[in-house]
């Protein structure tokens, strides 16, 4: 019996020995949960803090973007405005480009008709002139020295024309080929355009030939050479085969052969004849030596 309460009092007492340990036990897990609780409230801040934060960078970033792409919309519609004024600048500028060639061209033009009745006026004086060589110096000045005269001659310019008796008209001998003939319209046979020397500068030899300047050098000096002559050049007839006499009325003018003779040849015969007390251009003579 003593027994049985012994071990029943010993029992009881571990009993309530291991019901107090696991009340401590009890108490200790309720002191870590609401740890870990705390650590999980915090954690949970801290997220919602940083969820917070992001969500404010998205925003600044989601408006910063709104905001470059409103410049650049700007800048795109700025650039089509730029390039719609440059494209009515540059139309603007064909316009007036257009408009300054024909100022340009009206300029030139009025130019030209004043140097032309200013040289009119020069060249009436020395024609009423009975001074040959004042007068050839005149239109050596005008239309030879430095200038295309071929080219004036080809399009019957009113500046060679001034120096034509229309009644008389003008003529060109070239030779294509043995024969040397007389063309007197149209483009006069000229298939170049060279622009002659400067003569402005040579001396004048009145009643003399060059020597040579044709197939060889000429042994003379370079200078303007005239003398009055009875004979002109004539046409030759291919078909016949015989010369053609010029015109009996230029028998009995007073005639004069120029020739140019610049570098040793002679670059230009020319032949002037005086009707009503005036001097007028008659033939060019550009047959080679092979004629």
């Amino acid at each position: 019996m003593k027994r049985r309460i012994i071990f029943l009092t010993c029992l009881l007492i571990s009993i309530i020995s291991s019901g107090q340990s696991k009340k401590k036990q009890i108490e200790l897990l309720n002191g870590k949960l609401d740890s870990l609780n705390e650590v999980v409230s915090n954690e949970r801040n801290n997220y919602t803090q940083v969820v917070q934060l992001k969500d404010s960078l998205v925003q600044l970033k989601d408006a910063e973007i709104s905001s470059r792409k409103n410049q650049i919309n700007q800048l795109i519609q700025g650039n089509e405005r730029l390039i719609t004024q440059l494209s009515e600048l540059e139309g603007d500028k064909m316009i007036l480009t257009k408009e300054q060639s024909s100022l340009e061209r009206r300029i030139d033009s009025l130019t030209q008709i004043i140097a032309e009745l200013t040289v009119n006026k020069e060249i009436n004086s020395f024609r009423n002139s009975k001074n040959f060589e004042n007068f050839l110096y005149s239109f050596l000045s005008t239309v030879y020295s430095n200038q295309k005269i071929d080219s004036l001659i080809s399009i019957s310019s009113p500046r060679i024309l001034d120096f034509v008796e229309p009644s008389i008209g003008f003529g060109r001998f070239w030779n294509m080929g043995a024969a040397c003939n007389l063309y007197n319209e149209g483009n006069y046979e000229y298939y170049d355009f060279p622009v002659q020397p400067d003569v402005a500068d040579l001396p004048f030899f009145k009643d003399q030939d060059p020597q040579g300047g044709f197939c060889d050098e000429a042994s003379t000096p370079d200078g303007i050479y005239y003398k009055q002559v009875y004979d002109l050049p004539e046409d030759w007839d291919v078909i016949k085969g015989e010369s053609i006499p010029p015109p009996r009325k230029l028998k009995y003018l007073n005639k004069i052969m120029v020739q140019v003779q610049y570098n040793y040849w002679v670059v230009k015969t020319m032949y002037f004849i005086e009707f009503n007390d005036k001097w007028y251009l008659l033939y060019f003579d550009d047959c080679d030596c092979s004629a």
